[in-house]
């Protein structure tokens, strides 16, 4: 007949011998026969020489569990858990595997053990759930076994214990337990008292693995990623995440999702990336999501969507991802697929910090100290400050020592500034570097080492910090902690002036026009002053005007002398103060004036100025 399966004659005589045997069972069972029903109710359960039919397999099971048949008690219990052949009854399945683990039964033994761990059927009670599993343990089941080195290893309901946990996970693991190798496996890289190393931890893994335990492949990925007890080898990495991811392993999906955006040990392909991040994102693997969001963002893989962006950063941040939180921050703060709402900015900048993210507590720190987004408060970006520079945030270390050396938020304390600075320093931070220079040059916080500044300044200079390079070249001008050198001066000051340093510019200009370390160039000197004029510096503004004044180094310019003559004598500079009443007292470059002449002069004098206090004498005979 079609659709019918021929049978070899082997098998038609196995399939009759079975029959026959169901056929004994049912008559002993029948005259009450307890291993013959429990084994009828286990033929009716697996279809064996009878119809498959789970309802007659309860009657059978229950039959022989009434006479107190363990085995029949145990798989009783079952079908009441599982609701198989009968309505689940948890708490009718706890009553059975109990009658059947108090016979010593190791599989009720290890289920009862699991109903207390979990709550089934009975009040959740972890201390009677490791005396089950030890019950069943010491009697070889290999679950029981593993559940039990499990409660050893979280510490429920018993004292934590690695040990005890890798004897119990060895046990099971020597078994077979593919849960049991992992586990055990997990434990060799942490636990020297184990008896394991990174290489059987390795083996563990990969037996596990090759059952097909899918944890257990993403960790001998880890190993081949990371040369962890076999030798480093990317593309076996990525062949075990496979097999994991292709489980539903959202870790594994999100590692595969890596490999594929950084071609790791597989062609690099952003849209495989995507659809891998988007696979463990879904399973809510917030380093997935965060991924995906970035993915979205840059449109790397996938079209461009500032709101899909968004929307996944904010399911990693609710999982409590710290860069999610910080990215979701920047986006309510610009604006970037959702509404701008600075409060929410702050919130999850807070959320991110208190996560220990040490990059967003340093930016929350600027936050405070500077009133950005949040109301100013300094001793708020202190500790803040301090939270990111016990991380070891380099940025943080350097603020946290500006703090203390300004007593910003905090007492002044110059060994702290100094303690900070150079830790940071140590890190490369350029700006810490020259701050511990300063330090160092001064004796604020530390024995006075010009030597020790001139390195500090060096390591700066050489980052292109335009203050250490300032600083670094007056050291060479002067001879401080340095033999004296007047071309490196230039070099230093030259170096901080093209990054718009006012002081190094105004230094440069002087040694142009002195022609100290360089050729004399008057045309070069002016432009220097110039530039450190533009930005304000005094001297700078002082001396272009002389240049204009006497037609040094520019065209001569009277009005364009007492313009900058005027600029540097209103911050208070004595000289510009002086030049700048001759002018009025001559009427170069502006009206004859000798009020304003008197008024300037007298300024001048005021601080010190011995010209101008002579010329005032000229006015007023005695001054």
């Amino acid at each position: 007949m079609s659709g019918t399966r021929d049978y070899s004659y082997e098998e038609l005589r196995w399939l009759q011998h079975v029959r026959e045997v169901a056929e004994l069972l049912r008559r002993a069972a029948e005259q009450g026969n307890a291993d013959a029903q429990f084994y009828l109710g286990w033929c009716y359960h697996e279809g064996r020489g009878v119809a498959e039919d789970e309802r007659q397999a309860v009657e059978w099971f229950r039959k022989a569990a009434e006479q107190g048949h363990a085995d029949a008690q145990h798989n009783l219990g079952w079908c009441c858990l599982n609701g198989v052949g009968i309505a689940k009854n948890e708490r009718q399945a706890v009553e059975w595997f109990r009658k059947a683990a108090e016979q010593g039964h190791a599989w009720a033994q290890y289920n009862l053990g699991w109903c207390c761990l979990n709550g089934v059927g009975i009040a959740k009670d972890e201390r009677q759930a490791v005396e089950w599993f030890r019950k069943a343990a010491e009697q070889g089941d290999a679950d029981a076994q593993f559940y039990l080195g499990w409660c050893y290893h979280d510490g429920r309901g018993v004292a934590k214990d690695e040990q005890r946990a890798a004897d119990w996970y060895r046990k099971a693991a020597e078994q077979g337990h593919a849960g049991a190798q992992n586990n055990l496996a997990s434990l060799c890289p942490r636990s020297r008292s184990i008896g394991e190393d990174e290489q059987r931890a390795a083996e563990w893994f990969r037996k596990a693995a090759e059952q097909g335990r899918a944890e257990a492949q993403y960790n001998l990925g880890l190993c081949y990623e990371n040369g962890r007890g076999v030798a480093r080898d990317q593309q076996q990495a990525v062949e075990w995440f496979r097999k994991a991811a292709e489980q539903g392993d959202a870790d594994a999906q999100y590692k595969l999702g890596l490999c594929y955006e950084n071609g790791r040990g597989v062609a690099k392909d952003a849209q495989q990336a995507v659809e891998w991040y988007r696979k463990a994102a879904e399973q809510g693997n917030a380093a997935a999501q965060y991924n995906l969001a970035l993915c979205y963002h840059e449109g790397r893989g996938v079209a461009k969507d500032e709101q899909q962006a968004v929307e996944w950063c904010g399911k990693a941040a609710e999982l409590g991802n710290a860069m999610a939180q910080y990215s979701l921050g920047c986006s309510y703060l610009n604006g970037d697929g959702i509404a701008r709402d600075e409060q929410q900015a702050v919130e999850w900048f807070r959320d991110a910090a208190e996560h220990g993210f040490a990059d967003v507590q340093y930016n929350l720190g600027l936050c405070y100290e500077h009133g950005r987004v949040v109301a100013k408060d300094e001793q708020q970006a202190v500790k803040w400050y301090h939270k990111a520079a016990e991380q070891g945030n380099a940025w943080a270390q350097c603020s946290l020592g500006w703090c203390y050396s300004n007593g910003v938020g905090v007492a002044q304390d110059e060994q702290q500034a100094v303690k900070w600075y150079h830790k940071a320093a140590e890190q490369g931070d350029a700006w810490a570097q020259y701050n511990l220079g300063v330090c160092y040059q001064s004796g604020l916080g530390v024995a006075k080492d010009e030597q020790q500044a001139v390195k500090w300044y060096r390591k700066a200079a050489e980052q292109g910090n335009a203050w250490a390079q300032y600083n670094l070249g007056v050291c060479y001008e002067h001879g401080v902690g340095v033999p004296k050198d007047e071309q490196q001066a230039v070099k230093w000051y030259h170096k901080a002036a093209e990054q718009g340093h006012a002081r190094a510019q105004y230094n440069l200009g002087s040694c142009y026009e002195d022609g100290f370390g360089v050729a004399k160039d008057e045309q070069q000197a002016v432009k220097w002053y110039h530039k450190a004029a533009e930005q304000g510096n005094t001297n700078a503004q002082n001396n272009l005007g002389v240049c204009y004044q006497s037609g040094q180094g520019v065209a001569k310019d009277e009005q364009q002398a007492v313009k900058w003559y005027r600029k540097a004598a209103e911050q208070g500079h004595a000289s510009a103060q002086f030049n700048l009443g001759v002018c009025y007292q001559s009427g170069q470059g502006v009206a004859k004036d000798e009020q304003q002449a008197v008024k300037w002069y007298r300024k001048a004098a005021e601080q010190g100025h011995i010209a101008a206090s002579q010329a005032l004498r000229y006015f007023f005979g005695d001054h």
